[in-house]
């Protein structure tokens, strides 16, 4: 059976994003050759959920959205998209998360934004989170967790600390 994961970026003060969904934090941390394990952990992802609003702004950057994989974005809308592989899912999030984990051994990707990863947090469908978190503080704009804190039912599994400060964290459910 597969598991769920939750993986993305986050300020140290638990932002996933600025004001106005401003992303430019993450900026300074792009750097050529370094992707802090993100191919090594999307070779192992079989399908990825994500948000409309997440979806439409890496398509709105010009960047195709995983066009190798099997994408369910999560919304009511049932808009065009631009990729057969990729479909919206508009009915109970623990149906599809069942359906996906008993259809592989692999990983299904969470991949944001705030709306789902806190549904599927609070339907405790989350098996793992790794967070890589930028070191800087955005003071406000949209936060993942209550107060910045990782829930009590994950425990922390390993880290990474990168060069220039990023700090990876993995969690797991207890």
């Amino acid at each position: 059976m597969g598991k769920l994961s939750l993986y993305l970026a986050m300020s140290m003060d638990g932002y996933i994003s600025g004001p106005n969904d401003d992303l430019s934090f993450l900026n300074p941390y792009q750097i050529e050759g370094e992707d802090y394990g993100y191919s090594t952990f999307m070779n192992q992802v079989d399908y990825i959920i994500v948000g409309r609003k997440t979806y439409q702004w890496v398509i709105s950057q010009g960047y195709p959205y995983h066009d190798e994989k099997n994408v369910f974005v999560i919304s009511k809308d049932s808009s065009a998209l631009p990729n057969p592989n990729h479909q919206y899912y508009s009915g109970e999030l623990d149906q599809l998360v069942k359906e996906l984990k008993e259809s592989t051994s692999r990983i299904v990707y969470c991949d944001g934004g705030a709306m789902l990863a806190k549904s599927l947090l609070k339907l405790g469908l989350i098996d793992e989170m790794i967070i890589s978190v930028i070191p800087t503080r955005l003071g406000s704009g949209v936060e993942l967790f209550v107060d910045g804190e990782i829930p009590k039912n994950f425990i922390h599994v390993n880290n990474q600390v990168f060069k220039n400060g990023l700090t990876q964290y993995q969690f797991e459910k207890i």
